[in-house]
């Protein structure tokens, strides 16, 4: 009896509330992670608008999460997010993240409309692809200027040049190497960067990102 009950404890669905939103968390995350707090903590931090139309958050593993190599994605104004976490910074990062796609959905025209976010994008790749050339990487065949996700474009960076030359040759240009990504990633790692700790090193790399996120913040129509 007391085996069955703890099986029934360990599979129940527990869920709480993250702002307006239900939290779900649907397969148990560590022990070592306190979920509630992290949540409580990140509501604490960020604006009441940002919560504007988010449907919920959904903690569990998705066969998804391991053939795209991500630990959460942002869908149908929901974040599902992996409950194999390393830690509680691991899964700050993840939530965070998703909360910049979901400001892509509800504020695209502020954050894109005036191409400011958009020419400091291109700027960038283009002495990133500067700086792979003059380390005699052929670059040519990869169109730098995309601002979509190109799996050609990711396996060359990770693959080819590799994670440790490519933070070589980002540092300074993106405040992660992820960020080069793509157009949509570069607002999310700065997003990210924003709120979890590196205000100043993210005015200092990308003052045109940074000054979108204060005005996402602050923005008096919200």
């Amino acid at each position: 009896m007391r085996e069955y009950i703890a099986e029934k404890v360990k599979n129940t669905t527990k869920h709480f509330r993250f702002g307006d939103v239900k939290v779900r968390e649907n397969e148990p995350v560590p022990s070592n992670i306190n979920l509630p707090a992290i949540f409580k903590a990140i509501e604490t931090n960020l604006p009441s608008h940002y919560f504007r139309d988010l449907e919920g958050v959904e903690i569990g593993h998705l066969e998804e999460f391991d053939k795209r190599g991500v630990n959460a994605v942002y869908r149908d104004k929901k974040f599902y997010i992996t409950n194999k976490q390393s830690n509680a910074k691991d899964l700050m990062d993840d939530v965070v993240h998703e909360f910049a796609h979901h400001m892509e959905t509800i504020f695209p025209e502020l954050i894109y409309s005036d191409e400011s976010l958009i020419h400091e994008f291109l700027k960038k790749r283009s002495q990133l692809k500067f700086e792979l050339q003059s380390e005699g990487y052929w670059v040519n065949e990869y169109d730098f200027d995309n601002l979509k996700y190109d799996n050609s474009l990711d396996m060359f960076l990770y693959k080819r040049v590799g994670q440790n030359m490519l933070r070589l040759a980002t540092t300074g240009l993106f405040i992660r190497p992820y960020g080069s990504i793509s157009l949509r990633e570069y607002f999310a790692t700065g997003f990210e960067a924003y709120y979890l700790g590196k205000q100043e090193a993210l005015e200092k790399i990308s003052p045109m990102l940074y000054d979108k996120i204060e005005e996402l913040h602050y923005h008096s129509e919200f």
